[in-house]
């Protein structure tokens, strides 16, 4: 009896009324609901490395002097990516109002090293005439809205996510330059859908002002699908987060110059298209890293283009397979009355996979991808390493899927 009671409360606690996390079925608008979901997709893989560029090699005015040294080492690992753990629901307030939450932590079942809710976690209101207003932490809409075929459902924090290469510079190792992050300090509207159309738009502040400087974030995007057809168009400006001084050598870095500001912007047009058991995506993406630098020598801008292409097909309900390619450009640069070369700065990364579903929600995957770094480029898709300047990246893995 103990037992049962004990059961009845947990199940009390966790199903608000009677809806729980194990249900797929979406809750009614207007219902009071809180639910429990997850995610785990732990893997076991291997990583080498090749080819990394010759000491001595002229490479771009935005790279390191080669060493010639492979960075990568062969070895085998467990990674369980983005796995997450995740609570979240809403409550009736008035007809077509409600308030909604979400905290959403990632965790690693093959270790433990992480912190409660850095996933998206917000609070906010939803109106079914005028959209929801969420605060908190999230992935920003050009993030979102743009590469939305993920690969075999795994790509969130993996090393075939396509942002690697596609949402990054190939130069240096800083995050700063990229266009694929959850922000923090974060509010954002995003609009009902209207005849087929949706979108949002996001402001975030890093809270990290200066008497001349305001790092800041605006990212929007627009959406449209209908038959069978799914276009976006994303916007992305980074106010003095210096994505080009802090990947460019430290001598033409601008970012401990006060007197100096950045603007990085990207645009990405995306088209998906399925039809039957197949999707296929397309993506177009520009980058330009600005900073208004006065110092002969150092980083004035950068800008540079990439794309991606995908297939996706269900065989049958077991079976799925995925095929994946994207190409970064070498670009163009600037610095202040220097030269200034991207010879080297393309990338591109091959990937496959296939995945075998023993139900709906729980399923094994393998997977193998080729990175593959023009001699001055050092893009990275490992989680745990970093290459060489020009080494190639080749990993492939095994491992399981699970969603509650």
């Amino acid at each position: 009896m103990h037992k049962k009671t004990l059961v009845m409360a947990v199940a009390a606690a966790v199903c608000v009324p009677a809806i729980c996390a194990a249900q797929s079925k979406k809750p009614d608008w207007d219902a009071n609901v809180v639910e429990l979901y997850g995610k785990v997709y732990p893997e076991v893989l291997h990583i080498q490395g090749k080819d990394a560029t010759p000491a001595g090699t002229a490479v771009s005015t935005l790279s390191p002097s080669p060493t010639g040294n492979s960075a990568i080492i062969s070895r085998q690992e467990m990674q369980s990516s983005n796995s997450r753990f995740g609570v979240r629901g809403q409550e009736r307030l008035a007809p077509g109002l409600k308030a909604i939450f979400q905290l959403e932590t990632e965790f690693h079942p093959d270790s433990n090293d992480s912190a409660f809710a850095q996933r998206d976690s917000f609070v906010g209101l939803a109106g079914r005439a005028w959209g929801d207003i969420k605060l908190g932490r999230m992935d920003t809409p050009f993030k979102k809205y743009g590469d939305q075929l993920s690969f075999l459902g795994i790509s969130s924090g993996n090393f075939v996510s396509s942002s690697n290469v596609l949402r990054k510079t190939g130069f240096g190792t800083s995050s700063a330059s990229s266009f694929h992050l959850r922000r923090a300090n974060v509010i954002q509207y995003e609009t009902p859908h209207v005849a087929g159309f949706n979108g949002a738009v996001q402001y975030s502040t890093d809270e990290a002002d200066t008497p001349t400087r305001h790092p800041h974030v605006w990212s929007e995007a627009i959406e449209w699908a209908g038959r069978g057809f799914t276009v976006s168009l994303s916007h992305e400006e980074h106010w003095d987060l210096f994505g080009g001084s802090r990947n460019a050598p430290s001598a033409q870095s601008n970012f401990n110059d006060q007197n100096v500001r950045s603007k990085d912007k990207a645009t990405q047009v995306m088209v998906m298209y399925k039809l039957g058991p197949h999707t296929f995506e397309a993506d177009y993406i520009q980058k330009k890293y600005d900073e208004n630098a006065t110092v002969t020598g150092r980083f004035q801008s950068y800008k540079n283009n990439a794309y991606e292409l995908i297939w996706s097909a269900r065989w049958s309900r077991a079976w799925r397979t995925q095929l994946e390619y994207i190409k970064a450009m070498k670009g163009s640069c600037t610095r202040v009355n220097a030269t200034c070369s991207t010879d080297g700065l393309d990338g591109s990364q091959l990937q496959a996979g296939f995945s075998y579903y023993f139900s709906p929600r729980t399923y094994l995957f393998v997977i193998g991808a080729v990175l593959r770094n023009g001699f001055s480029a050092r893009y990275n898709n490992s989680d745990l390493q970093a290459p060489a300047l020009g080494e190639d990246i080749t990993q492939y893995a095994i491992g399981l899927n699970h969603n509650f």
